[in-house]
Formats: C-alpha cells, structure tokens, sequence
C-alpha cells in the first residue's frame, strides 16, 4: 500500500470530521496534493499545446480559425457589426457564450 492510502490513526479534528473524533475501521483519508499536480500538469500542457500555440499548417489559434469560419459564413457583401460576428463565432466555441 502507498504512503498516500495508507490509514492514519492520528485523532481527526470532530469540527471536520462531523463525528467525535473516532475513525471507522475501513475509512481512510486520501491526501489528494500529489493528485492535484499532476491533473494541473496535464491540463496545462493540454492548454499549452492545443490553445496557446498556433498550428503548424496555417499558423492560427483554433479561436483565429473560428472567428475565420464565422465570417466567412456571413460574408454577403455587407458590413458587420462586431457584435454579430462574436454571435456568430459562439456558434462554434465547445462551452458556448459561457466561457
């Protein structure tokens, strides 16, 4: 068993824990740090690498590239107001206007 899953048999504060301080055998206390660094890794390469760096066969950001396709679609000779083109553009971000 790893140091991280291992029971601890340290007396728990009862304000946390909702009891008197007294552990069930079988429960166990999870230190979730090391857990936290590496999902804050991965995501952090995945931003890195799939948002913040231009691709290689165009040289846009996938953001650039929608933006590209939204006006592209509304081309009709007439000018745009940015606002319609952001509309437009939400279309195609995966999370919507939400983020």
């Amino acid at each position: 068993m790893s140091e991280e899953n291992q029971p601890i048999n340290e007396e728990l504060d009862p304000e946390l824990t909702g009891s008197e301080g007294i552990e069930e055998e079988g429960n166990r206390i999870t230190r979730v740090s090391g857990m936290y660094q590496d999902y804050f890794l991965d995501y952090a390469s995945y931003v890195i690498l799939e948002r913040a760096v231009p691709a290689l066969n165009d040289g846009l950001k996938p953001v650039q590239r929608r933006l590209l396709h939204a006006m592209k679609e509304m081309d009709d000779g007439r000018f745009h107001k940015v606002a319609n083109i952001i509309g437009q553009t939400m279309r195609f971000h995966p999370h919507g206007d939400a983020s």
